[in-house]
């Protein structure tokens, strides 16, 4: 079959003889068939459409490191640069190297006449690929090609643990014509009869009466509290900065393994993505909890993808936000949202059940409650909770780097999951 081709034919035909079973991306209208058909034959979490770019790729790092499988990440060329930040600090073979496919919608091609938005992106595309050391192959003509190409860009991922991208300009898919059931029939259907998505409840709120005084807890109080309650089939990963070096530091002072905490060197924001790629690549059997601990400012970065793996994210997470209302790691910069409109934000998110904590007593019981609804055992796949920790200011003067490299802590890692 020759371009342009049936989407059906061309996931039958290319993508899922090479494996490919998990999909996150952002929308384009170069991809458009294709998308289409993602959308109707793949239900979440195995497809998910990110808030933006750099969130799919934070789940297809996740989700290789619990499989070491390749996820398909689709975007449109102008959305690289939100893809850039965790494929150039994170997934790069510079730093903890994973293989991921990006499939990138190719507009303002020079020779095809386009929006004047994609005047500079387009023409530059192949350039910003060659500059960020991402394999690149155009998507060739015919179907038997176009698998050949796939299974090239894959064998090179894996070989060499890097991001690859097939590049592909529009009119490469006809538009989808197979049965509109699925995905999006039960989402319109649902949005028809005003019926909720996912099943949320309101925030439980512990918080003192006089929220003036000091805070007793630290950010080094939460990482204790979290690290202390962590089973053998428990996972945690910890965003970038100090609440990973605490994180790490707190582990050694214990004697603790630290192979099963994934410490998310890079992708700024992108915590729970990664967090919830490797639970969905976990079962309930392999992994009991997943923990993410995560920053206010990390957690605000990339507040849209963390509202949507909330809502259509596995299961079976528990993401606790260290609320000190700076960038700690920086130098204590001040986060530019109150406390009040802060919670307000994570009050409207879709997490099963969320709790709002500021003292050690509320923690543990936000943190057990947290655990066991994500840990069911009644055969039940479990929830989601968000627990956001009020703390004061000041961490270690003398946090901690890892000695290990990136590529040591993701092997480690790695490895604890086989």
């Amino acid at each position: 079959m020759a371009l342009p081709f049936d989407p059906q034919a061309f996931f039958t035909k290319v993508l899922q003889p090479n494996s490919i079973d998990a999909v996150f991306g952002v929308p384009d209208s170069s991809l458009s068939g294709l998308l289409s058909f993602f959308a109707v034959t793949m239900s979440a979490p195995q497809h998910i459409v990110t808030a933006n770019e750099g969130g799919a790729v934070a789940l297809a790092t996740g989700y290789h490191l619990a499989t070491k499988k390749v996820a398909l990440c689709y975007l449109q060329n102008s959305g690289l640069s939100n893809a850039l930040s965790p494929l150039q600090s994170l997934a790069t073979n510079a730093v903890t190297a994973i293989p991921v496919l990006l499939m990138i919608g190719w507009r303002g091609k020079p020779g095809i006449k386009d929006e004047p938005q994609h005047a500079l992106i387009g023409p530059r595309l192949l350039e910003n690929l060659d500059a960020n050391g991402i394999p690149y192959e155009h998507i060739p003509e015919t179907l038997d090609d176009a698998h050949t190409v796939v299974s090239r860009l894959l064998a090179k991922a894996l070989t060499d643990n890097t991001p690859v991208a097939l590049v592909v300009p529009p009119g490469t898919f006809t538009p989808y014509k197979g049965p509109s059931s699925g995905q999006n029939g039960q989402l319109n259907g649902r949005l028809e009869s005003n019926e909720p998505i996912s099943a949320t409840k309101g925030a439980t709120t512990w918080l003192t009466k006089y929220p003036d005084q000091p805070l007793p807890l630290t950010r080094e109080l939460v990482v204790r509290s979290v690290v202390g309650r962590l089973q053998a089939k428990d996972i945690m990963v910890p965003s970038l900065g100090g609440t990973s070096r605490e994180t790490y530091m707190v582990l050694q002072e214990q004697s603790k393994p630290i192979s099963r905490i994934f410490f998310v060197l890079g992708a700024m924001g992108h915590a729970f993505g990664v967090a919830c790629g490797v639970r969905l690549g976990q079962t309930p059997a392999q992994a009991r909890v997943v923990y993410c601990l995560d920053g206010d400012g990390s957690f605000l970065m990339h507040a849209g993808n963390n509202a949507v793996l909330a809502d259509v994210g596995p299961r079976g997470m528990v993401h606790v936000v260290v609320y000190n209302g700076v960038h700690s790691s920086t130098g204590d910069q001040p986060l530019s949202l109150r406390l009040e409109p802060y919670l307000d934000l994570a009050e409207g998110m879709a997490y099963t059940f969320k709790f709002f904590v500021d003292t050690s007593e509320a923690l543990d019981r936000a943190l057990d409650l947290a655990a066991a609804a994500a840990a069911r055992t009644d055969g039940g796949t479990g929830t989601n909770s968000l627990v956001i920790v009020l703390v004061g200011p000041g961490q270690s003067a003398t946090l901690p780097r890892p000695k290990e490299t990136a590529r040591q802590l993701r092997d480690l890692f790695m490895q604890s999951l086989e």
